[in-house]
Parts: structure tokens; C-alpha cells; sequence
């Protein structure tokens, strides 16, 4: 993993350094490559405190952190219980499952475009369109899951519902092969029905996927021509409630096999896939890695996190990128504060040194790259 991150790390320096040499050098032709300027910061806030959600964003260079950016530059609140982001060409989505909206922003000033209510008629629908939960990008559309049981794809020029599939039972995670081949994440909500549905976007065509090892699957990561998924398992009886068989599962060929037991969030790049474990009703936290290609299972520990609430993998400069609760102790022991500003590590070498560090909203539940193509010569 640590070479990994050093080699991600010097390819992009050498492109910045390139992008950036004097106009005396003598250059010999041009080339577009990906850079990510920071990231994103989604935090849900906390519905049963009225308190809303907000977006952090950090930049790499200066290492400016902008608390709540998206009221910072909109003069309104995000509203309430924001799940997921996506950046996709030049402009920025947020996804607020408590509005039954997705924001559409100017991906540099965040000012709002554009509200896409899904409930509204030429959506899906009052009870179709609740809770829009996860998004995904693929060929000028954004795929939104929602809660109501369906997936819109909406048109990134006119933003009008462009096609609807009906999935599972209160989907989450979306995912799209190079190829047009979606699938979604029907968690059910931990019911005992979940499923994945498999969509061939082209032709509509509907495939559910179901096992006895798919609980309540959340997160899914394409790899070839199987995929992995982040299943929360199921709960057990009271009084504790204590979750089970939460994990990360492989998919291949209808053949469902736990890989990483013991995993509650996930992040997955090339050949790595890292987990934390923070399960309900367990004691303590712990954090594994998986390699796919040989599929080798280890551990690691990083430094200064505290309770993990969301982890992501940048490609392009490899780093970590863990954002975290902080814990609070009272006569009732010590646990995660729900109810105040959490805070992010950047890793870019090993678990151990901590290269950035800020502050973010409350409740951060999704970390979200800012990527661009900048030209540079060569």
C-alpha cells in the first residue's frame, strides 16, 4: 500500500511540475491529465437535533478548509440528512435524502444551478422519488437511488428524468461498468429481503441478484466481471442488538463469499480495499486490508482516528482520506458525538503520519474527490 501511495504521489508531481515549467523550456507537445484539487466533505448533520447538513471543502496547495461551503456561497442551509456527492464535468451534486432533492452547483463557486426535487410529478413521484440516497455518473447522466424503490437517470443538460428502473426494496449504492451495466444495492433495510439488481442501461433489461450472504448490502465496487459489495449484515436480539455477518463480500458467477469479515465502511481502488469496522452494539473499532489480486487479508492503524465515519481513496495522488467522529465521555461511558464537528486525516504515506488534518460539519458520511483535466507539456 505504501508504494502504492509514494508512486501515485511522485507521477503527480511530475505532472504539476511540468504544467508549471517556464516558457523558455522548449516543449515538444501537450497532454491532459487527471488532477484532484481537494475534496469534499459530506456531513449529515443530525435530524434528531435539527441540526443540517453542511459541506466541507479542503484543498490540497493551500490547505484552506471552508467549513459550509454550499451556505457560504448560497446564503441557505443544505437541509437535512445529506447522503452522497458527485463531481461530474464542471459541476458539483449533492444528494439530501431529507428535501427529496439533489442540488445541481457550479462545481467551483458551488452556487446552486439547479434543484432536482425527485418527488415532483416529472420525477418519480411523491412516494417513488423519497429519499434520493446514492448517485452515480455514466455517458451525460447522473443515476439517483432512492428510498421510494427506484433509480432515475437524469440528463446532465436539461436535468429531466430521462429513464427509471425499478429495483429493490430501499436501494443504496449504485454502480456502473465501463460497459453500461449497473448495479444497485437494495439494502431493504435490513428487513431480510435485500437483493442487487443488475441493469443492462442500453436495453433495460433487469436481472435480481439474490444470496444468502446479501443482508443489507450498502457499497458496491466493479471489478472484471464480478464486484465486490459492503453488506452491513443483520442485527441481533435485544438489548444490545449487535450486528452480524457485516463485511465485504466478493460476487462471481452467483457465488457470494465473505472477504473481509467484520466491516462496517469501505473504500476501493485497483488492487486495495480498505475497511473499517465500527459495528452496533460491539466494542471498538478495527481496520483491514484487502488485496484483490492475491487475495491477502491484513490490518492496519491509523493514526489519530478516532470513531471512522467515512474513508476514500484518491487515485491520482494516492492519498487516504479518513474523516472521523470525535468521542466524548459522560457518566453513561465514552462514545461518538453525533452532535458536534468531526474532522478529517489526509494519509499520504503510511498510517502512521498524519500529512493534513481539518475540521469538518457533523455526522461526515461521505468523502467526495474534485477531480479536472488539466493540460500540460511535456
Amino acid at each position: 500500500m505504501k508504494k502504492m501511495l509514494n508512486l501515485a504521489v511522485m507521477l503527480l508531481g511530475v505532472a504539476l511540475f511540468t504544467a508549471c515549467e517556464n516558457d523558455d523550456v522548449e516543449n515538444h507537445g501537450t497532454e491532459q491529465v487527471w488532477v484532484n484539487s481537494g475534496v469534499y466533505v459530506v456531513c449529515s448533520g443530525s435530524q434528531s437535533s435539527g441540526i443540517n447538513s453542511a459541506l466541507t471543502y479542503f484543498e490540497y496547495a493551500t490547505k484552506k478548509n471552508t467549513l459550509n461551503i454550499f451556505k457560504e456561497s448560497n446564503g441557505m442551509e443544505l437541509g437535512l440528512t445529506a447522503n452522497d456527492a458527485l463531481r461530474y464535468g464542471d459541476k458539483l451534486y449533492i444528494v439530501v435524502d431529507g428535501e427529496n432533492s439533489v442540488f445541481v452547483t457550479n462545481a467551483k463557486t458551488l452556487k446552486v444551478l439547479h434543484t432536482i426535487k425527485t418527488t415532483d410529478a416529472t420525477m418519480l413521484g411523491e412516494q417513488g422519488g423519497k429519499s434520493p440516497r446514492r448517485i452515480a455518473a455514466y455517458e451525460g447522466n447522473i443515476y439517483v437511488s432512492t428510498f421510494g424503490g427506484y433509480v432515475a437517470a437524469i440528463d446532465t443538460v436539461n436535468f429531466a428524468l430521462k429513464e427509471k428502473y425499478q429495483v429493490g426494496s430501499y436501494p443504496e449504492g449504485v454502480a456502473i461498468s465501463s460497459d453500461g451495466i449497473m448495479y444497485v444495492a437494495n439494502s431493504d433495510y435490513g428487513y431480510g429481503n435485500a437483493s442487487i439488481s443488475k441493469i443492462n442501461i442500453a436495453t433495460s433489461e433487469t436481472e435480481t441478484l439474490t444470496n444468502e450472504n446479501i443482508r443489507n448490502p450498502q457499497t458496491i465496487a466493479i471489478y472484471g466481471t464480478g464486484f465486490y459489495f459492503l453488506d452491513y449484515g443483520v442485527y441481533g436480539p435485544a438489548p444490545d442488538y449487535a450486528q452480524e455477518h457485516a463485511g465485504v463480500y466478493r460476487y462471481s458467477y452467483g457465488t457470494v463469499t465473505q472477504v473481509v469479515p467484520n466491516a462496517t465502511g469501505m473504500a476501493a481502488y485497483g488492487q486495495t480495499i480498505l475497511t473499517y469496522n465500527t459495528p452496533y452494539g460491539g466494542d471498538g473499532v478495527s481496520y483491514s486490508m484487502y488485496d484483490v489480486s492475491s487475495g491477502t487479508l491484513s490490518s492496519y492503524q491509523p493514526k489519530d482516528i478516532e470513531y471512522p465515519a467515512a474513508i476514500e481513496i484518491d487515485p491520482v495522488t494516492g492519498y487516504v482520506i479518513i474523516a472521523s467522529y470525535k468521542m466524548v465521555t459522560s457518566e453513561w461511558g465514552t462514545y461518538p458525538d453525533y452532535t458536534s464537528n468531526g474532522y478529517v486525516n489526509i494519509y499520504a504515506d503510511d498510517f502512521n503520519t498524519v500529512s493534513a488534518t481539518f475540521e469538518c460539519g457533523v455526522s461526515p458520511t461521505r468523502i467526495v474527490l474534485n477531480p479536472s483535466i488539466v493540460t500540460v507539456n511535456y
